[in-house]
């Protein structure tokens, strides 16, 4: 309601029918909002300047990865689950460090701008949460599906070394030419490097070997 009222055209998604219905009553005159029955997980990114939300713990994941697929939007703001907020900003070789914080940092610029204690939210729930601001980068983007395609390979046995990973998954890594440590451990490369495997090896990850 607030943006609303700085003059904001606002577009709630809620996916509850029992909430949509209370969202209309309340917002009911109020020209600017309009409330839709979806499930943000399967509509369309809509074309807005911002997207806003306290994202459900469940499928923070899965609906970060459809924003940063679909980035027809200049920034989002999003109330996240504190440790898999911190995980987009991981560094390689830490615990925190995985596909997600892989692909966000190929894919978007993350900064912290704020944090929500548990105790603001009811029922409360186990654990904190922090703000993040997100602005999707534009560079790179032909090798989105590439890199979606490797991390979920790879990542899946992120502490083997990276040569046990592609053999097993039937990745050749001829043609590299030295541009990513074969020995590295997956849990070490850097995003720089997974970009650079997943661009080596696009032609075997659409063509369906993997």
């Amino acid at each position: 309601l607030e943006l609303a009222r700085r003059g904001a055209a606002v577009i709630a998604v809620e996916v509850d029918p029992r909430l949509v219905e209370v969202l209309r009553d309340r917002f009911r005159g109020e020209g600017l909002v309009s409330v839709v029955r979806s499930d943000a997980l399967f509509m369309p990114v809509p074309r807005v300047r911002r997207v806003v939300g306290n994202v459900p713990y469940g499928i923070s994941s899965r609906l970060l990865l459809k924003l940063l697929r679909e980035p027809s939007y200049e920034v989002a703001v999003l109330t996240l689950q504190r440790e898999f907020a911190l995980r987009l900003m991981a560094r390689p070789g830490t615990a925190q460090y995985g596909r997600i914080s892989v692909i966000t940092q190929l894919y978007a610029d993350v900064e912290v701008v704020g944090s929500v204690s548990r105790r603001a939210f009811y029922p409360q729930p186990e654990v904190d949460s922090l703000v993040v601001r997100i602005r999707p980068r534009m560079e790179n983007r032909e090798f989105f599906e590439d890199v979606e395609r490797l991390t979920a390979i790879i990542f899946s046995q992120r502490r083997r070394k990276l040569s046990k990973v592609m053999r097993r998954a039937g990745l050749r890594p001829a043609g590299l030419r030295g541009a990513v440590d074969l020995e590295k451990r997956v849990y070490r490369l850097t995003p720089g490097e997974v970009l650079s495997l997943a661009v080596a090896l696009r032609g075997e990850l659409r063509g369906g070997r993997c």
